[in-house]
């Protein structure tokens, strides 16, 4: 008997998860039934795992005519791993989601039903965070704050945690960017959306955060540059900003110099070196990260990059 073509695909951005994987993939299985009339698919994307997260998935996907697997060739990040996902994806709705179980998968009916009512984007709200530490907070309240101002989205407490309609699915595929946010391209879109709240559950499967605060930084730099050119803004007005204390200094020094007022000059001199020097480095700063991204972008490199199959039974 030919499997259904799905009416909602599950996309599952997978790296390093091979403790608790094939559990994890039947509970979402089982938590996202919404009954016959709407067949699921999982496209489980392993994102260059390194342990044998992918022979658990196969072997799941040889039993299981409803779990695909995709291997990316390395580790791409998690942007690209949902680009893969939803490109592979073939169902009417599709639900990105992690697979540690922390986007509980007992919303995804939920979501269906709105996105049945004909809401075309269906986003889950962290509401309650858990027991993040201190630190994590304040950088999450710092970026969203400094998110807000540079781009006018507001994206805080939003995860990747969706449901897509395939309009917006297509949309965000056509969309030409190699280097993507995921969720602050969604929010830029403007589709009519609905919002569940949720309480981050405890990680399922071994060690916590896989980020280190460097790279989060990164990241939140990636971010905000890829929906925003203010900060090329910004390097204009300091540049003006210091041209006119300059000019402020240098009347003063002339004023005092007819006046007959002689000072020695040395600190005036210093502070002059220091704001001047420090505004032309950070300027240069911004530019050169805003030119690397013109030349990631320029040679048109590929996101991510798939294995060629194996012989994975029922896998695309």
């Amino acid at each position: 008997m030919p499997t259904p073509s799905p009416v909602i695909s599950l996309v599952i951005p997978i790296f390093n998860e091979s403790s608790d994987i094939s559990q994890n993939l039947q509970t979402i299985l089982s938590a996202a039934y919404c009954g016959e009339d709407m067949p699921i698919e999982i496209i489980a994307v392993d994102d260059g795992s390194t342990d044998n997260t992918v022979e658990k998935i196969a072997a799941l996907a040889r039993n299981d005519s409803r779990i695909h697997l995709i291997e990316l060739t390395r580790n791409f990040g998690k942007e690209a791993a949902i680009h893969a996902g939803l490109k592979a994806a073939e169902g009417k709705a599709v639900i990105i989601l992690d697979a540690d179980l922390q986007h509980p998968p007992e919303l995804i009916p939920q979501m269906v039903k709105l996105w049945s009512s004909g809401v075309l984007v269906v986003e889950a709200i962290k509401a309650d965070r858990g027991r993040e530490p201190i630190a994590s907070k304040v950088f999450s309240y710092i970026f969203y704050a400094l998110f807000h101002f540079f781009t006018h989205l507001n994206i805080r407490g939003l995860c990747d945690f969706k449901l897509l309609d395939r309009h917006v699915v297509n949309t965000y595929l056509a969309f030409p960017e190699n280097q993507r946010f995921f969720r602050g391209l969604i929010d830029w879109s403007g589709y009519p959306s609905a919002r569940i709240p949720f309480k981050v559950a405890l990680r399922k499967g071994t060690g916590g955060s896989r980020w280190s605060r460097f790279r989060l930084l990164c990241y939140a730099i990636d971010n905000i540059t890829a929906l925003s050119s203010l900060p090329l803004r910004i390097v204009s007005w300091t540049g003006a900003f210091s041209l006119a204390l300059g000019l402020i200094i240098g009347i003063l020094s002339l004023w005092q110099k007819w006046q007959g007022v002689a000072l020695d000059g040395f600190t005036t001199i210093n502070l002059l070196i220091v704001i001047i020097g420090g505004t032309v480095l950070m300027g240069l700063g911004i530019i050169s990260h805003y030119l690397r991204r013109i030349y990631e972008e320029v040679k048109g490199r590929p996101s991510y990059l798939i294995k060629p199959k194996k012989n994975q039974g029922s896998n695309k």
